[in-house]
């Protein structure tokens, strides 16, 4: 399903408003051992900060075999946005306090995926695009925990189901997705992106991690050190 992949400058997707206390966040996975992310930090992605809410961004490029379907949907893209959120809330386009106090409850998740001809500092401000180094390795690892969110026909891409979204996205060149995440006050978006960062290598940690600005900040540090 192909589709035009331009979107209107510094447009934010409305995220849902955390309600909830630090002490409601759930348990992550540790950084990784070097191991499984060593190598040299050759292949750039990126954090999307858009309000309350944060995106992975990658390469089309070279996303690897679990994530190739999303060449096919969005062709000749340069950059894929994912980001994680409460299913229903995410589809539903106005909102009031009552949809944000039910997307606190743990509920089925779904992932918005936004492709972009440009690179991203060309759709939105250039203080919301924080730009990461990763390894080779890293980005495999990355690619594969993105694929593992996604729910396919039975199951995830990486066993060969097609994935077929589930709505159109807020933007043009944008699509839902079912997840196998669950979302809930203590696993919000912001988690689920710093968790992405993390096993990707990056000395960025998701427990504790609720709001934009816990995963926001610490990538900005990781970007500000020295290469």
């Amino acid at each position: 399903m192909p589709l035009s992949s331009v979107i209107a400058h510094g447009r934010r997707l409305v995220p849902v408003v955390w309600l909830a206390a630090p002490m409601l966040a759930g348990c992550a996975e540790p950084p990784p051992p070097a191991g499984p992310t060593a190598g040299p930090k050759t292949v750039t992605v990126f954090l999307i900060e858009r309000g309350w809410h944060t995106d992975v961004g990658v390469p089309a490029a070279q996303i690897g075999d679990s994530l190739d379907q999303l060449r096919t949907i969005f062709p000749g893209v340069q950059t894929l946005l994912i980001g994680f959120g409460e299913r229903a809330y995410l589809q539903h386009r106005h909102h009031n306090f009552a949809d944000m106090l039910a997307a606190l409850i743990p509920g089925p998740g779904a992932l918005l995926v936004t492709a972009l001809r440009d690179a991203p500092q060309m759709a939105f401000p250039a203080d919301d695009v924080i730009e990461l180094r990763v390894s080779a390795r890293g980005l495999a690892r990355l690619t594969d925990f993105i694929a593992a969110s996604f729910t396919g026909t039975t199951g995830v891409p990486s066993t060969g189901d097609a994935l077929h979204p589930i709505a159109d996205g807020p933007y043009p060149g944008s699509l839902f997705y079912a997840s196998t995440r669950t979302y809930s006050a203590g696993y919000t978006c912001n988690t689920w992106t710093a968790e992405a960062l993390q096993i990707a290598g990056l000395p960025i940690h998701a427990a504790g991690v609720l709001f934009a600005d816990d995963v926001a900040d610490q990538a900005r540090q990781v970007a500000a050190r020295p290469r």
